[in-house]
């Protein structure tokens, strides 16, 4: 089968921050969820360009554009911000990236936690002004994106530890699940498959098999350099044990590597998978995110997550051939 080798890239960059506030981080470049928000377009098209130009030669076929504030929407104006590409613009480069052997995969983050480029309506979940944007929104990316196979729509990190914006909207139980419904209704109505964070399982494995459909591809990220099993069966870090659990439910997967913690992720996920049995025909791919804004800054650690991928590609076809 052919897997998904995919990468994560930021053209709109506000999904961290309360866009009332316009904070600034003043510090040390570091991850972008200590960023700021940025009242302009941010991608920097060099970057992007270049950036995207190297990954067919690290061995990729399909790329995850998070989209956020950086078009210009028709039917809601007031998300884009001043530089925000157009859509016709957009448009050219979803079929220049296509030209490349691509294929390219919207993303809208509609976590409470990562949903600051929605402006006002992050607050207003639960209302019909709320669904009706929603819908808007992905008819109109879908739109631009047609022909779409996945639609990533986020749903990450909804929880109190890892909340980092200042009015906090948790959706629980039902909620969560009755969100995440309507998104998947939206996106399979352009024929696309519904694509979302994994992590929610890790606090919600009572509700999961009930409630998460099998019709979602499921992506956890373990980021964190792979450790022996505790005297308890459990690995140290959480993502690892979900990844191996949500295999064990059934559900098709993309597991997510990063370099943001540790350079040698990717390659230690794909060597994880093997060796805990999920390599199988529910293993769709693997996603590569760097974790940083399409900017100068950032260019050298963009290509260093790309760069990193080629060598965790012929790790995995070549323990594919071993065990083959």
């Amino acid at each position: 089968m052919e897997r998904i080798w995919s990468y994560f890239i930021q053209l709109g960059s506000n999904m961290w921050r309360d866009t009332w506030s316009h904070t600034e981080f003043r510090g040390p470049r570091i991850a972008q969820a200590t960023g700021r928000y940025f009242p302009t377009m941010h991608t920097d098209r060099t970057v992007w360009r270049e950036t995207i130009d190297f990954l067919p030669s690290c061995g990729f076929n399909a790329v995850i554009i998070d989209v956020g504030e950086g078009i210009q929407y028709d039917t809601h104006p007031e998300l884009s911000v001043p530089g925000a590409w157009t859509k016709d613009e957009l448009r050219a480069e979803l079929a220049r990236i296509r030209s490349l052997g691509l294929e390219p995969i919207p993303k809208l983050n509609f976590s409470s936690n990562h949903d600051t480029w929605l402006g006002d309506y992050a607050h207003m979940k639960g209302t019909q002004k709320y669904y009706e944007v929603v819908r808007d929104l992905i008819d109109e990316v879908c739109e631009v994106f047609a022909p779409v196979k996945y639609f990533h729509v986020g749903m990450d990190e909804e929880d109190l530890p890892t909340h980092r914006k200042s009015m906090t909207i948790i959706r629980c139980n039902d909620l969560w699940y009755h969100d995440l419904y309507f998104y998947m209704k939206c996106v399979e109505k352009h024929g696309a498959r519904t694509w979302v964070w994994g992590d929610y399982y890790r606090g919600h494995k009572d509700t999961f098999l009930q409630k998460m459909p099998k019709e979602c591809l499921i992506t956890e990220a373990c980021y964190e350099r792979v450790l022996p099993r505790r005297e308890n069966g459990m690995f140290p870090y959480p993502g690892f044990n979900s990844m191996v659990e949500i295999a064990q439910l059934g559900y098709d997967q993309v597991p997510c590597a990063s370099t943001w913690a540790c350079h040698q992720n990717l390659a230690q996920a794909v060597k994880f998978c093997f060796d805990e049995g999920i390599v199988n025909e529910r293993l769709l791919g693997f996603l590569s995110v760097p974790w940083q804004m399409t900017d100068e800054i950032s260019r050298y650690v963009l290509l260093d997550d790309a760069h990193r991928t080629k060598y965790a590609k012929e790790l995995f076809e070549k323990l594919l051939k071993e065990r083959s």
